[in-house]
């Protein structure tokens, strides 16, 4: 009697069991999309089985629930997710900057400055024609408002960037605030360190911090986990939070600051904030200071051809064509001044009424007064400068993008849930537990038999 009542109590132990391993896999299925999940195993331990002893009447105990989340692949994940990040961002920002320098023919300053010396052209051919004056005059004009204009899209750019910068920022601290309730959860109540919902959740906030900014993730023997941006400063520690910050400089660049205000710009390597502030602080100035140059040397080229002359009224000329302030930009600041069509000086000193002025004019396109370069050649490297740094940056998306996906993948292999192989489990378990049943209702019925007997 006593070896059949322990058998059944060791079926039933394995009923439960098998219920426990049934509830297991049902949760991976239901969570098989939810970010950030992992899938569980439940561990089976045989117990201790000697068929001469009712002590160790064998059958089968639940082991520790298993998460299958492999820490190395997940920091993999995060640090393509980094770059990623980083390079993807850039990407939309060089992109604007495509319509500020665009490469089509007939667009953009290139097609101005073209305007404008052909309109000189036009004017050498008869230096006293009214009209002819009044075209270079107009397309002047033309051109300094095409400079203001490109000067602005870059200023637009930056500030936009700017503002894009602060709304990261405060992702950022949202989620390590999100981050810290998780912790809170986990120190509470020790056992659910192992809660695969926590987890899951998590490892989603994770994933989208990685995204936005690098970090080292370390766990913590409590459950909770603190995280260190750049692998030094404190963004996460136990339940507390330090929140980081945005702010600008004297000259405009913006700078990320700790929680107690030190610089942590030069920390940032990776990530969307990374990509965010490498654009404002480094491509946008250098394409302004670029643009202010070709500003002021064709200014400068056209003011200085144009003093060498005499006007129409055989005088030397009252006042420049364009005027300009250094202080503030070249591009952003160029205009025509007072100057009317009979002071433009078309003719050369001693030969009123003639051209040789003008011709003098028409040809600074072809003539390297800025950096060496001509114009359109100067103009030409600057648009070829953020086409080139567009193109590397677009191929580096997609090695990264294609990296990622790897990993992600891989990671899929090794914790994600496969609805097929948990159906799989599901069938096994299925025909377990009926077959537990029947050993029950074997040894229902020999106890019933036994009973009948003894009465």
């Amino acid at each position: 009697m006593g070896s059949v009542f322990a058998a059944m109590v060791s079926t039933a132990e394995a009923m439960r069991v098998m219920q426990r391993s049934l509830t297991i896999v049902e949760n991976n299925i239901v969570n098989a999309s939810t970010p950030g999940y992992a899938r569980q195993q439940a561990s089976l331990v045989a117990a201790p089985f000697n068929p001469n002893s009712q002590s160790t009447s064998g059958g089968v105990q639940s082991g520790p629930m298993e998460s299958t989340r492999s820490a190395s692949v997940e920091s993999s994940v995060w640090k393509l997710q980094h770059n990623a990040g980083f390079a993807g961002s850039l990407r939309l920002k060089l992109s604007e900057l495509e319509r500020t320098f665009p490469l089509t023919e007939g667009a953009g300053l290139s097609a101005e400055l073209d305007r404008f010396f052909n309109s000189v052209s036009q004017w050498s051919v008869s230096p006293n024609s009214p009209t002819a004056r009044g075209q270079v005059l107009n397309r002047a004009t033309k051109i300094a408002q095409a400079f203001n204009q490109t000067s602005l899209d870059l200023t637009n750019a930056g500030a936009r960037a700017t503002t894009e910068l602060g709304q990261t920022v405060d992702t950022i601290n949202r989620l390590a605030r999100d981050i810290v309730a998780i912790n809170n959860q986990k120190r509470e109540n020790f056992a659910s360190s192992n809660d695969a919902g926590l987890d899951s959740r998590l490892h989603a906030k994770l994933e989208a911090l990685s995204e936005i900014v690098n970090f080292t993730a370390l766990p913590q023997e409590d459950g909770s986990v603190s995280i260190m941006i750049g692998g030094q400063t404190p963004l996460v520690i136990g339940n507390t939070s330090f929140k980081v910050s945005l702010t600008q400089n004297a000259s405009g660049a913006n700078r990320v600051l700790d929680s107690t205000g030190v610089d942590i710009t030069d920390r940032l390597d990776g990530g969307r904030i990374a990509g965010l502030v490498e654009f404002q602080n480094t491509l946008v100035p250098d394409y302004r200071t670029r643009l202010n140059a070709l500003a002021k040397g064709f200014a400068d080229g056209v003011n200085g051809v144009l003093a060498a002359g005499i006007d129409q009224n055989g005088n030397p000329p009252a006042q420049n064509l364009f005027t300009y302030n250094a202080t503030v930009g070249e591009a952003v600041t160029i205009a025509v001044t007072s100057i009317t069509t009979a002071q433009l000086a078309a003719a050369a000193p001693g030969d009123p009424g003639g051209n040789t002025n003008a011709l003098n004019l028409a040809d600074l396109q072809r003539s390297p007064i800025v950096g060496g370069l001509t114009p359109a050649q100067f103009y030409a490297e600057i648009t070829a400068a953020v086409g080139d740094r567009l193109n590397a940056v677009k191929s580096d998306v997609d090695l990264q993008q294609n990296l990622l996906l790897q990993a992600q993948n891989l990671r899929a292999e090794l914790s994600g849930v496969d609805i097929s192989v948990e159906a799989t489990k599901l069938l096994q378990l299925q025909k377990g537990f009926q077959a537990a049943g029947q050993v029950m209702s074997v040894l229902n019925s020999l106890n019933e038999t036994v009973l009948g007997m003894l009465r």
